[in-house]
């Protein structure tokens, strides 16, 4: 069921990716961007288990939000990445701000609800703090890494998992590491970021195919 679920939140996402650019064009990756950035916010806290791997459940939205900006880099060029940076940023700063208002200040109908959502957020208060910088040092990877491998060779499967690696160990080292310390053990954490990372990797390579397919030229019959 879990595995269901994961397929069903990628399929959603690229969804989510094709309408709107579909609707706005260029904004239309902007705002899906955006979207898929807040609600893999949200999702990091949650793991679930995919093929017996316990996996965050927020990495399917993590590597949209990254497609959504190599779609922006090869269709519209980096004119304006640092627009992209703080439209990121500051909606998941914004988001952080409204979780912590909700879990402490406005009042449940049901108590015990409330009293859960406070719990997780407590007890990962590092992941809400984190993520925002995670999304942000990964949108200036790819941005570089972009960058330096479509200078040599323009070459979209290389560049996408070239990113993908470099920027998920220092997921894995600074998200999951230090994240979850006092959450769980460093050997939890460790396991729990690497299957995170192997799964990352299937499901960014089904984004890959999903990039391709976007950004390849139509040939005129």
């Amino acid at each position: 069921m879990d595995e269901i679920v994961f397929l069903i939140i990628i399929a959603l996402s690229l969804f989510i990716i094709y309408g709107l650019h579909k609707m706005f064009n260029k904004q239309g990756i902007y705002y899906a961007l955006v979207i898929l950035s807040l609600i893999g916010y949200i999702l990091s806290f949650k793991i679930t288990t995919v093929l017996k791997m316990n996996v965050n459940l927020g990495i399917p939205l993590l590597i949209a939000t990254f497609t959504c900006l190599y779609l922006i880099l090869i269709k519209y060029g980096d004119k304006d990445i640092k627009k992209i940076y703080s439209a990121t940023f500051i909606s998941n700063i914004i988001l952080a701000l409204i979780i912590v208002t909700m879990i402490y200040y406005v009042p449940s109908l049901i108590e015990t609800a409330s009293m859960n959502i406070k719990e997780t957020f407590e007890n990962n208060y590092k992941l809400l703090i984190m993520y925002p910088l995670i999304v942000l040092a990964g949108e200036y990877l790819i941005n570089k890494i972009y960058g330096y491998v479509t200078a040599v060779q323009n070459n979209i499967f290389l560049s996408v998992m070239l990113s993908y690696i470099i920027s998920a160990v220092i997921y894995i080292i600074v998200y999951y590491i230090i994240g979850y310390i006092g959450v769980m053990t460093i050997r939890d954490s460790l396991y729990l970021g690497i299957t995170s990372f192997i799964i990352g990797i299937v499901v960014t390579i089904i984004n890959i195919g999903f990039i391709y397919l976007m950004t390849r030229k139509k040939v005129k019959k």
